[in-house]
């Protein structure tokens, strides 16, 4: 897959960078879901980043899916949340 990573087509942050209060793209780290509809209050915006590229696209392509199958299966739920810190023993 050949992709061109572009700035994010809401709050402009470029590739690497978090997304600005308010984003429309931005996706929770906490929940998976589309940051601008929940109030999960673990959200890491650092983990949540803009990469450049769609959210989901890469992983739906890579699956061989489009973006709406890729949602439709709550997969989103499964590539965009930050996995939990491991609690020692």
């Amino acid at each position: 897959m050949s992709e061109i990573l572009r700035p994010c087509h809401d709050c402009g942050a470029k590739p690497g960078q978090c997304h600005l209060d308010g984003c429309d793209t931005e996706q929770c780290s906490a929940c998976g879901g589309q940051r601008l509809q929940c109030r999960c209050k673990a959200h890491d915006p650092q983990f949540a980043r803009w990469t450049g590229i769609w959210p989901g696209k890469a992983e739906a392509t890579l699956l061989g899916l489009d973006l709406n199958e890729f949602a439709r299966l709550g997969l989103h739920k499964i590539f965009f949340k930050k996995p939990r810190a491991r609690r020692r023993s």
